[in-house]
């Protein structure tokens, strides 16, 4: 009763159902295989793609850089402009102001001479008349010739 019973399988049974089972498995490790190989391969692609990105990134930050650089120039250059500007701007108004004394000084250098040249006139007017009044003097105690008339002295 609990003896063993004898189990008898055909032999073409058995190995179609051997091949079957080899062939699953077979086919799952291929299929696992296939699966690791786009695995592989994506992530070499994603290492590409990596390098591609880091590659473009360092070309976007050296252009970033450059445009700073170039920028921090233009303002440095701008300033140096507008501090030539302020400097002109003093220079012109410093001439200005001496022009304006100058213009001052000449005329005031010039009615300072209008009035010597009056002065000088008048005293020179001054003086012709006080020599001829001399001169008449002389003339009226002198004779007509304008000889002393006393010589015996």
């Amino acid at each position: 009763m609990f003896g063993k019973k004898k189990i008898t399988v055909e032999p073409k049974v058995l190995e179609n159902a051997i091949e079957k089972a080899v062939r699953g498995i077979v086919k799952d490790a291929l299929n696992d295989a296939e699966s690791i190989l786009k695995d592989v391969k994506t992530v070499g692609d994603l290492r590409k793609q990596i390098n591609n990105l880091e590659i473009d990134k360092g070309k976007i930050e050296e252009k970033n850089d450059k445009k700073e650089r170039e920028l921090e120039h233009k303002i440095g250059l701008e300033k140096k402009r507008q501090e030539q500007e302020l400097e002109i701007g003093k220079r012109e108004a410093i001439v200005t102001v001496k022009e304006e004394n100058l213009t001052a000084d000449k005329e005031r250098f010039e009615g300072q001479l209008k009035f010597h040249e009056e002065r000088f006139t008048e005293e020179v007017g001054y003086l012709k008349n006080i020599v001829g009044q001399v001169l008449e003097c002389v003339k009226n105690i002198g004779g007509s010739d304008g000889s002393n008339v006393d010589d015996s002295k």
